[in-house]
């Protein structure tokens, strides 16, 4: 079939299977592009993983048969992780065009959208007081919504953390990387854990399986650092100790004026009892509901967000990162060294309403749920944030 010469049986037979599944149905499919139609190829960054490369397609994606700017990332070829970054392309995730080969160093490359705006992570070091709660919201929605399609297909991502997230545009930004992702019944075969320490949830820390609710552990981590502007744990070695102070309940900092209904959901994500933690289409359908309320000046969320802007500038986003820190996916090995996770007094504070009267009547009693139930609903205007 004309377009598949890749030299790899099981990669000309994915490439294929997108082809017939396109055939008058009017789907996308990939492609396979000889490497010498990319030009001004260069190293843009490295994961634990994987190098990424921008490149200029001289052909353009077909469907807009014109040249275009993308993403070149090289890693070895498997067609099961391959499927899984197809399937979230087809829920409007970041586009997947198609593989190459580099023929000095045998290297297959997948073909990705360009991230003008790179990833969240540098998003928020180089450009932090610009961002205000409004495009914060949005970019959490982009996010939330490409983990409950992911979640729903009967994927986990796995390695879900501020650098895997990328900033399209200044209005898209959609989650990437799926090295380590994998069908949600797969269990893993070693004692070995794997990605980046201050985004992995406590109980696979722990020895535990991974599970949906691991994945939400890390949104929760990410909702940390959009309120601080800082990655988490900055200051510490990411090492032995590090990892048994998340067992016993530290979490990141959030950023001064943070709403205080934000910091609750985020809590509740990052909940030691990986069972009371919402589902990705619960968290999803709050976040949707923040997005919704930001486009009325009289709604109490909307308010909040928008007094919780003028506190941005005072924030502080210079950090000293300790040089043992470590932002890069990588292997941990914990065997029976660590404690069984448990929550810190403030996240019970947060998460446990019988304990927290003061702060759910500050807006709102945000019980995350699949009906969204509102209660409390009036703002105190004479309490602060933090």
């Amino acid at each position: 079939m004309e377009g598949v010469a890749s030299g790899n049986p099981d990669i000309d037979r994915f490439i294929k299977n997108t082809i017939y599944d396109a055939k008058g149905r009017g789907y996308k499919f990939l492609e396979w592009v000889p490497y010498e139609r990319f030009t001004d190829i260069k190293e843009i960054g490295e994961g634990g993983f994987a190098k990424v490369f921008s490149a200029t397609w001289i052909d353009g994606v077909s469907k807009y048969d014109k040249q275009s700017d993308g993403s070149l990332k090289k890693r070895e070829p498997k067609p099961g992780k391959l499927k899984i970054q197809w399937e979230v392309t087809k829920f409007e995730g970041l586009e997947f065009y198609g593989l190459t080969k580099d023929p000095e160093t045998k290297e297959f490359m997948i073909i990705i959208q360009f991230a003008e705006g790179g990833n969240l992570r540098s998003s928020l070091s180089n450009n932090f007081k610009n961002i205000l709660w409004k495009e914060k919201i949005e970019l959490l929605y982009d996010s939330s919504l490409d983990l409950r399609d992911l979640h729903e297909s009967g994927y986990l991502h796995k390695d879900f953390h501020s650098g895997n997230i990328l900033r399209i545009n200044t209005t898209l930004s959609l989650i990437s990387d799926f090295g380590l992702s994998g069908p949600a019944n797969e269990q893993k075969s070693d004692d070995k854990v794997y990605g980046v320490m201050p985004y992995i949830a406590p109980e696979v820390l722990n020895g535990e399986q991974y599970t949906s609710s691991a994945d939400i552990y890390s949104f929760g981590v990410v909702m940390a650092e959009i309120s601080s502007g800082k990655p988490p744990f900055y200051d510490k070695k990411h090492d032995l100790s590090l990892a048994l102070a998340i067992c016993n309940g530290l979490r990141p900092e959030f950023g001064k004026g943070t709403p205080e209904f934000y910091k609750k959901l985020a809590y509740k994500c990052m909940n030691a009892n990986s069972n009371e933690r919402p589902t990705a289409k619960e968290l999803f359908d709050m976040i949707e509901f923040w997005f919704d309320s930001l486009e009325s000046v009289r709604d109490e969320f909307g308010l909040a967000f928008e007094e919780a802007d003028k506190e941005i500038p005072n924030i502080s986003t210079l950090y000293k990162k300790n040089s043992d820190a470590v932002y890069t996916s990588r292997a941990f090995t914990f065997s029976n060294l660590l404690p069984k996770p448990i929550n810190s007094s403030i996240i019970t504070s947060y998460i446990n309403e019988e304990n927290n009267k003061d702060c759910d009547s500050q807006l709102v009693d945000l019980e995350v749920s699949n009906s969204i139930q509102l209660r409390d609903t009036t703002v105190d205007e004479n309490s602060d944030d933090d």
